[in-house]
């Protein structure tokens, strides 16, 4: 991934209503948009049942509407849910219906996909294997389309979190993690907030579970620092080529699943995902220098997170700012600043190294 452009151009749209948005702010940026051939839409289904933490059909009717604009390509509107199956989300969320009124768009559940193995490093250099499905591999354009959220581990979640962990492998079947994710759906509502933090990954980070989990997802959550750390390898790989923020209803507080809603109404696009992150991250009152896999990919030179550096286009960033209460943990999550810088200076040094001898070997 290398950024296009010093100056990447970010659309902002406040106003109408969610469709309207998401559809001004794309033909703000235009046909320049879409590429390729492979077309790709990554909705985010962090639950199967919970709209509010989930990707809208509206918003994904809106791309499709883009892309028949400027597109005649077959369309896969492709996700690996986090806890339970793929095609529920579809069915709850009414993606169903999407593949009924468009000729050409099929769904896919990404957990059932063909994959590729590829190694990530951890903060000490230790060797992380994860499974990447092949179809995201093999797009040539892909979309994520996602809401703007708190996180409980990543501070925010964002349009690269949600291409990059969504694409991992996470075995069907019975399993603890999905045994998990069903009690927790059924006694979210119930629990009090202080109790929550116990369904959450990095709760079972805490106890080293989900280092021996079967969904490379969950194996991401092995402490603040690691995250980002594994987050920002991911972003090398497969970034998203068009970035969608749907912040119609967005959420803050114990986000990703069980935070507040955010009546937000604004819609945030663009093709330099990170520049699109950096851009929601301030505009829910973060700094993208505090949000650790912001801050690496901007510091490798994949795409800008400096807002000044951005060229805004649409709504001005001052009328759409408004600071998100953070997750709990969000003191705690501040933490990975403390070995970050010279964790990455080692990656980077291990990554140049490992690029050099497939040169020579090629």
């Amino acid at each position: 991934m290398k950024m296009t452009s010093p100056n990447p151009k970010v659309a902002i749209v406040k106003g109408g209503g969610r469709y309207e948005n998401i559809t001004r702010a794309l033909d703000m940026l235009g046909a320049d948009a879409v590429s390729g051939t492979r077309h790709m839409v990554k909705p985010n289904f962090v639950s199967t049942t919970n709209q509010l933490a989930s990707t809208h059909r509206d918003a994904a009717k809106a791309i499709l509407d883009f892309l028949r604009k400027h597109s005649g390509r077959p369309i896969a509107i492709a996700e690996g849910a986090a806890m339970h199956d793929s095609f529920d989300g579809f069915q709850n969320f009414g993606f169903n219906d999407l593949c009924r009124e468009y000729a050409g768009v099929q769904l896919y559940d990404l957990n059932r996909d063909d994959y590729e193995t590829f190694t990530l490093y951890d903060e000490h250099l230790a060797p992380l294997p994860v499974r990447i499905a092949k179809r995201v591999l093999d797009s040539d354009h892909r979309i994520s389309l996602s809401m703007p959220k708190t996180h409980d581990t990543a501070m925010v979640t964002l349009s690269l979190k949600n291409m990059v962990v969504g694409s991992l492998i996470r075995d069907m079947g019975s399993s603890l993690f999905n045994a998990i994710g069903m009690v927790a759906d059924i006694f979210f509502a119930c629990v009090p907030d202080r109790v929550k933090p116990l369904f959450s990954f990095q709760g079972l980070s805490r106890l080293g579970i989900t280092k021996i989990s079967s969904s490379d997802k969950v194996k991401l959550h092995q402490g603040y620092l690691n995250m980002h750390l594994f987050l920002f390898q991911l972003a090398r790989i497969i970034p998203p080529h068009l970035s969608v923020l749907d912040g119609f209803a967005a959420m803050e507080g114990n986000g990703p699943v069980s935070g507040d809603r955010v009546d937000w109404n604004i819609a945030i696009a663009g093709t330099d995902p990170v520049a699109v992150d950096a851009v929601a991250a301030h505009l829910m009152g973060f700094d993208p220098h505090e949000v650790g896999y912001l801050y690496f990919c901007g510091k490798a030179g994949l795409g800008q997170i400096d807002v000044r550096e951005i060229e805004v286009i649409g709504s001005p960033l001052e009328a759409c700012r408004r600071p998100f209460k953070p997750h709990q943990s969000y003191t705690s999550q501040l933490g990975w600043k403390k070995a970050g810088e010279r964790v990455f200076e080692k990656l980077t040094v291990l990554q140049t190294s490992h690029l050099r001898k497939l040169a020579g070997h090629s």
